[in-house]
């Protein structure tokens, strides 16, 4: 069996396999397998929601993963697409460790450029060589949200790395998405709200930025951020978006009375969905 049809039926435990295999010996590695905020934990749960989006497909999106297919490897297709895609899930976050396995808080905006660098390694080193091109491009975008928020950032240009981008950016709106920024949020030594900020601060605060921002400045840049197409360009992952919303918003007040900041958080609410209007 050749090894793109070995990869195709990889299951979580075969892929962490396979990395310490082929990556053996990079230090980060052993904190990308352990970590469960952008480690292999949250690769392989957007590897997952790219086959639930590949399973809702339109007619049209369908068609074009079918030529995405197609034009890496005209025999084996579907299987090319899909690993594509599996190992650019895999892999878009793993820069966020540089090569210590340390999370230092002004690398994260480069990240991107890391982590499609180590999916180009892994890709060759296995022999997937003619993967490498649609890999290395849906890593690099996998970030896009808007020409504002992301203007480093270009959105993808294939069917490939819009069900990547789409299963990735929907993990902000996920009701579990709250507790790993405020985990991430510690790990950078960030709190949940930080009363210094200016309400001008908060507002023009962008992804890309390095200064940092409070938690809970975070959640309302995304929870009224961009849903359009540039964002998400599978139509299943739009439709769901505008689903998570109301309680993503419900849950975040939840959260903002826990730490005794309700009446900061609706007031800030009512800022962001002023400029966001």
């Amino acid at each position: 069996m050749d090894i793109i049809s070995r990869i195709y039926h990889f299951d979580e435990q075969e892929f962490k396999k396979l990395l310490r295999k082929i990556l053996k010996g990079e230090r980060w590695l052993k904190v990308f397998l352990s970590d469960t905020h952008h480690g292999f934990t949250h690769g392989n749960q957007v590897r997952l929601a790219c086959w639930k989006l590949m399973e809702k497909l339109n007619p049209g999106e369908k068609e074009k993963l079918s030529q995405a297919g197609k034009k890496i490897c005209p025999s084996n297709s579907h299987q090319y697409a899909v690993v594509a895609v599996e190992l650019a899930a895999i892999f878009h976050d793993c820069g966020r460790f540089n090569k210590d396995g340390q999370v230092v808080a002004k690398e994260q905006k480069s990240h991107h450029i890391l982590s499609a660098k180590r999916a180009r390694t892994f890709c060759e080193k296995i022999g997937l060589d003619i993967i490498v091109p649609d890999v290395v491009a849906a890593v690099l975008s996998h970030d896009f949200q808007s020409r504002a928020l992301t203007p480093d950032l270009t959105p993808p240009k294939t069917i490939i790395g819009q069900i990547v981008q789409s299963s990735d950016q929907l993990g902000w709106f996920h009701p579990g998405s709250l507790s790993r920024t405020l985990d991430f949020s510690k790990t950078l030594g960030v709190s949940f709200y930080n009363p210094g900020l200016t309400l001008r601060e908060r507002l023009n605060w962008r992804p890309e930025t390095t200064k940092a921002v409070d938690a809970l400045t975070v959640m309302l840049s995304q929870l009224f951020g961009p849903t359009d197409s540039k964002r998400f360009g599978i139509e299943f992952a739009r439709k769901k978006v505008e689903l998570y919303k109301i309680g993503l918003r419900n849950s975040i007040i939840k959260i903002a009375e826990q730490y005794g900041r309700k009446s900061e958080a609706e007031i800030l609410i009512k800022a962001f969905q002023k400029r966001h209007a």
